[in-house]
């Protein structure tokens, strides 16, 4: 299984948006109106898709081209956000 340090290691535009993503989820908890479905559709799920799973922007390492990939990505991403209502992400 592919981690989230092993994808950060091979693709660094990824460490940049886990600080991003840190810096929303500290204004989210402050925030009443925050919304996950706004966050991932709007901001998340367009930065992260360039960087790993099907539509990722280079062939540099096929192994974040996978589902598995985008999976980890996600995952760990929208771990960092608080929880909200909405539904899960894909």
């Amino acid at each position: 299984m592919i981690t989230w340090h092993e994808l950060a290691v091979v693709e660094p535009r990824l460490a940049d948006l886990e600080t991003e993503v840190r810096a929303e989820a500290e204004k989210a908890e402050t925030d009443p109106m925050w919304s996950f479905s706004i966050y991932w559709s709007r901001t998340l799920r367009p930065a992260i898709k360039p960087l790993v799973g099907w539509e990722r922007d280079t062939g540099a390492y096929p192994a974040l081209h996978t589902e598995e990939a985008w999976h980890t990505a996600i995952s760990h991403l929208i771990g960092l956000l608080p929880a909200d209502d909405g539904g899960w992400a894909t």
